[in-house]
């Protein structure tokens, strides 16, 4: 019986500022990383504007323009490759 591939815990998608600054945004699924990219990101690819990112920690907001993005690197994140304290 074949078995079921590995279900990611969640993804981080690794934004890349011009400047060479990295941002890490936490993602539960797949999908809220396409619907986040969709919606904010490549339609406003070519704006100078200000955009609020998605940030998980609580009081914690984040700005990009989305011109200035550079790359995005997007990794699934599995619960056996996360140190637990």
């Amino acid at each position: 019986m074949p078995r079921e591939p590995r279900k990611p815990n969640e993804y981080l998608v690794h934004l890349m500022v011009e400047g060479n600054h990295v941002v890490d945004i936490r993602f539960n699924t797949i999908e809220e990383v396409k619907s986040w990219y969709a919606s904010k990101i490549k339609p406003k690819s070519d704006d100078d504007d200000l955009v609020s990112m998605p940030m998980k920690q609580e009081h914690e907001i984040l700005f990009v323009r989305p011109k200035r993005v550079s790359a995005i690197h997007v990794e699934p994140v599995f619960s056996s490759s996360v140190e637990m304290f």
